[in-house]
């Protein structure tokens, strides 16, 4: 074991539904408390599963939310290191998340119904040959993920991305930047299922179809749809 989990320790209530969740809080506090600091090499998975007495999954969940959230980065062959990180939004950011996940996620939907939706509407209105060609990017990558039986998470990011960057309106840009990094996680849970992968990718063909044809009733109604059908 490493010399670093000989000096971490962490307690996490077993009977809980979410392990995972508070795995990553004690990981927070480790941090906050500067027990572990930029630059260090986390245990090994093995390791923290020992020390919170757990098996290795709710420790890899625990990581990648971590990951995810930009406080640490896999090292390929070394492990799991803590990032360089912007240390107050990035806490604030795994506190909001971890809280009470459901409960959140379900928030962050309806959050993400009101933005999204104009800005489909508004997309539709100001696109540019650009944003257009943006967008059909990530569909063509989604479809080929999809075709390999890759992940397809990133692919429905960028188009999400592109949607909201071709409103060309700089504060629902920032906000979309501070939602999508609390939605990664979910949106990949999500895609692992291959149907949703397929639905996912029509429903995007649709907005695609709206925004380009500068339709924005359709537009705004067709990502209302879409949202509706993943909140499910």
């Amino acid at each position: 074991m490493s010399l670093l989990s000989d000096s971490l320790h962490g307690n996490v209530d077993k009977t809980s539904d979410i392990l995972y969740s508070q795995i990553v809080e004690q990981i927070r506090l480790w941090i906050c408390e500067g027990k572990v600091k930029e630059g260090d090499m986390l245990p090994s998975e093995r390791e923290l599963a020992k020390t919170f007495n757990v098996s290795r999954i709710p420790v890899r969940e625990a990581l990648k939310i971590l990951e995810y959230l930009g406080v640490v980065e896999y090292i390929r062959g070394k492990g799991v290191r803590v990032k360089h990180i912007d240390i107050g939004q990035v806490l604030n950011n795994i506190s909001f998340l971890i809280t009470n996940p459901i409960s959140h996620f379900k928030n962050i939907f309806e959050v993400r119904e009101v933005i999204e939706s104009q800005a489909a509407g508004f997309a539709a209105l100001r696109r540019t040959q650009n944003d257009l060609d943006k967008m059909e990017e990530s569909l063509l990558r989604m479809e080929r993920s999809i075709l390999r039986n890759d992940d397809v998470t990133d692919a429905s990011i960028e188009f999400h991305n592109a949607v909201v960057e071709a409103t060309h309106n700089e504060v629902m840009i920032k906000v979309n930047n501070f939602l999508k990094d609390l939605l990664r996680y979910s949106r990949q849970e999500t895609l692992k299922d291959e149907n949703r992968r397929c639905a996912s990718l029509s429903h995007h063909k649709v907005i695609f179809k709206e925004i380009k044809q500068q339709n924005t009733a359709g537009a705004i109604e067709a990502l209302r749809a879409h949202l509706a059908e993943i909140k499910q």
